[in-house]
């Protein structure tokens, strides 16, 4: 909280419907009151303001100032109750003040429905502020409903510095408190007594409760941090924080957007480029290795028809014996039934085979997958002795 304008409320608790406010700029009291709408009152928005947004994040008064403001609800003594708790030995900050919140959520009446703040004082002794939760939210709705959203809800005693050895007397308007070195409780006649005991009660005038509530503004950044430091505005209570996306962020992510099409429609430009090189290469690589076979050529497309036409001539391309043996092991595989008895090979690619069946209907089983395939086939079906279908059969590759 750096800046030196204030506006501090009290926390509505009741259905009151008129709420004490001071106005606070660069340390000095600009304005006060008692209104229905402290906003309005201090000057901070127009009348014809729906006060949707919070006095914390902009503002605009009657006067033309703009600027930045934080907003402090005080919490009454009687519905914030503070408490200081007993040093703990070789415990970290952290530890102090969880022990501290177990302890005061212990001394509550109404141990689940309680809100807790906890904070290290100047001596290092962990204190503690415990409010209802139905109280928080009920009351935040209502500022709501005001245009406020309080950077702090901060008990009204706490503001005070805490005397030596006496008491002080503070009446803030919305309430009459009693602070001491370790006290902060509502001064009512039945507590008065049990609270001061023996010793002396300084009273503030309005003069000086004023300006304690001044000297937040003046403080250095350390005092006023020390001031605001017991804060219920946190854990489930914590203000959230509206973040801006101010002009040079804008347009960080312009060009991010940008580098990132650029990006996608590169990522398949480059792969494309990757492949068609890869593909030269091995185009490159078929070519130097045909060129002892086929000498030189131009391309990959006529190595490959000049090597198929020398495998024709060296009777090792589709006329070779494995080609029309391996459709014909195949086509018999297609036909139960059906073994082969004997086969050949002429050097013109021409497999001659016998074939053998219970029925001639099996045997045409593989006749018709091998034409099928695109084999250029001959049989002669015939009859042994046993009465066993043969065929005498010739494959040629296309």
């Amino acid at each position: 909280m750096t800046a030196s304008r204030f506006l501090f409320t009290v926390f509505p608790t009741t259905e009151t419907q008129a709420l004490q406010w001071w106005l606070v700029d660069g340390g000095a009291l600009k304005a006060k009151g008692c209104d229905v709408d402290p906003m309005l009152a201090a000057g901070l928005k127009r009348a014809s303001d729906e006060g949707g947004m919070s006095a914390s994040d902009q503002y605009e008064d009657v006067q033309g100032d703009e600027g930045a403001l934080t907003t402090i609800a005080l919490m009454p003594s009687v519905h914030g109750v503070v408490r200081w708790h007993e040093r703990i030995d070789d415990l970290t900050e952290q530890q102090l003040l969880a022990a501290a919140r177990v302890a005061a959520r212990q001394h509550s009446l109404d141990r689940e429905n309680v809100h807790i703040a906890a904070v290290l004082d100047g001596s290092g002794q962990a204190v503690t502020v415990v409010a209802g939760r139905d109280i928080m939210a009920s009351g935040l709705l209502k500022l709501k409903a005001l245009g406020i959203d309080p950077d702090g809800i901060v008990p009204a005693g706490w503001l005070i510095a805490p005397p030596e050895d006496t008491l002080v007397e503070a009446d803030f308007g919305f309430e009459k408190l009693l602070r001491g070195a370790q006290v902060i409780a509502p001064d009512e006649p039945d507590l008065r007594a049990v609270v001061v005991g023996d010793r002396a009660v300084t009273v503030l005038s309005a003069e000086a409760v004023d300006g304690v509530l001044a000297s937040i503004g003046s403080d250095d950044a350390d005092s006023r941090a020390a001031s605001l430091s017991l804060n219920l505005r946190s854990g489930d209570f914590a203000k959230k924080v509206r973040r801006a996306i101010t002009e040079r962020q804008k347009r960080i992510l312009g060009w991010l957007a940008a580098a990132l099409v650029v990006i996608t429609l590169l990522i398949p430009v480059i792969h494309l480029a990757k492949y068609h090189s890869a593909a030269s290469t091995a185009d490159e690589a078929a070519l130097a290795a045909a060129k002892p076979v086929v000498g030189e050529v131009e391309s990959a497309e006529e190595a490959n028809r000049l090597l198929s036409e020398q495998l024709i001539q060296k009777n090792r391309g589709n006329i070779a014996f494995p080609v029309p043996a391996s459709a014909l092991f195949s086509a018999v595989q297609q036909a139960p039934g059906v073994s082969i008895e004997k086969i050949s090979y002429r050097r013109d690619g021409t497999v001659s085979a016998g074939l053998s069946a219970v029925r001639a209907e099996d045997i045409n089983i593989a006749l018709i997958a091998m034409q099928k395939a695109g084999f250029v086939i001959t049989a002669t079906p015939r009859t042994d002795a046993t009465g066993a279908t043969k065929a005498d059969i010739t494959v040629r590759a296309p």
